[in-house]
């Protein structure tokens, strides 16, 4: 691949995947898009908790709030944070519907699926010259 294709590809990397789930127990598609790093992280950053002890900064990350952060962040459809939706659960944001609607393990097999498809457990390949 010349310098020149790789400077394309870079160019056009803004497109980002999409796929869509179904949660079963609801009988709905959820569409949901990759993340950048850079997302991922600032959402990980605001779920992470900070407690000294003894001189040592002990860091705890909140996975289920991290999990509902992803799911709002990365889904294209439905839309969590629609008015009908935030009346019905009483809810000040798309975070906490999320929380409300979905089960323990659709948000950690949802949050996982948002993770997989923004490039996390992906494998690269070694090029060999």
């Amino acid at each position: 691949m010349t310098e020149e294709e790789i400077l394309e590809r870079l160019l056009d990397a803004d497109r980002v995947p999409e796929r869509t789930v179904k949660i079963e127990r609801l009988g709905i598609p959820v569409t949901i898009r990759g993340l950048t790093g850079k997302a991922v992280f600032q959402i990980r950053e605001q779920c992470t908790h900070r407690t000294n002890k003894r001189g040592q900064t002990i860091e705890t990350l909140d996975e289920e709030q991290f999990n509902c952060r992803l799911i709002a962040a990365a889904t294209v459809s439905p839309k969590w944070d629609h008015p009908r939706l935030l009346e019905k659960y009483n809810a000040s944001g798309a975070e906490e519907v999320v929380k409300r609607i979905l089960l323990a393990g659709e948000l950690a097999a949802l949050g996982d699926a948002v993770l997989d498809i923004s490039g996390f457990n992906e494998e690269l390949e070694e090029v060999k010259n």
